[in-house]
């Protein structure tokens, strides 16, 4: 065996064997704060994406994988490993698991009902934080956990923006969120603005579930047809062919 073959060999264990060391040895809530420092926007992983360990890793992974099965020379063989690692690395920051896709599913079919509630315990008089802390008591899922998640940064002494704020990282509340952020200092118009997007959702929930069921409509036009009409052929056609032919017979 040569010395290229053995650095081929040696060297990617050595990386993922160094790696391994560090994700066991840094603590997990160090090495997610260093690594959700400002980063441009094409790196950001998606939401629900894998952990950031497990992309590097995976990427790791590719990259060692490569090393070692190419038969190039040695400098080119780690450009082109570097470069799939890369890849692979930044591949899976895309991805989302199916569950992450449910639970997003489900927050947005419950946001509208919890906007609502939000504002309805607002026009009863209490101020935002208690209808925060009323309406995650009163509801079950995802939404509820944001609240809950709300209204813990609240106690801390988060200020009402600054954690509004971060609720508008979420996806799916990012319009209210932010709108309730810039309106929640003045106090005026926090209820109005609640109960106005939870309109519009509802309203944007109703048009999807009309286009899903003009989707469905089209869809079944054709399996329609394959079944009907071989039974039109032979019952409506066929006679008349047949009797045609009779009589010219």
């Amino acid at each position: 065996m040569t010395d290229i073959d053995v650095d081929r060999t040696l060297i990617p264990a050595m990386v993922m064997a160094a790696v391994a060391a560090w994700l066991i040895v840094l603590p997990a809530g160090e090495s997610r704060t260093k690594s959700r420092k400002r980063s441009p926007a094409w790196l950001a992983p998606r939401s629900g994406a894998p952990a950031p360990e497990v992309r590097v890793v995976a990427g790791l992974a590719a990259g060692c994988g490569v090393m070692a099965a190419v038969s190039w020379s040695f400098p080119v063989a780690v450009v082109v490993a570097g470069a799939a690692g890369a890849v692979v690395w930044w591949g899976s920051g895309r991805l989302e698991s199916s569950a992450h896709r449910r639970e997003e599913q489900r927050r947005a079919a419950q946001l509208p009902e919890t906007l609502m509630m939000l504002s309805s315990a607002m026009e009863a008089g209490l101020p935002l934080r208690s209808a925060v802390t009323t309406v995650a008591e009163s509801l079950d899922g995802p939404c509820a956990e944001d609240l809950r998640r709300l209204a813990s940064s609240l106690a801390a002494g988060v200020p009402d923006s600054k954690a509004w704020s971060v609720l508008a990282s979420a996806p799916v509340w990012r319009d209210p969120a932010q709108d309730v952020s810039r309106a929640v200092d003045s106090g005026e118009g926090v209820s109005e603005l609640l109960s106005a997007h939870a309109a519009q959702l509802q309203i944007a929930a109703a048009e999807q579930a009309g286009k899903k069921a003009r989707k469905a409509g089209v869809d079944a036009i054709g399996p329609l047809v394959c079944c009907h009409l071989p039974a039109f052929l032979l019952v409506g056609v066929v006679p008349i062919i047949a009797g045609m032919v009779l009589g010219v017979v």
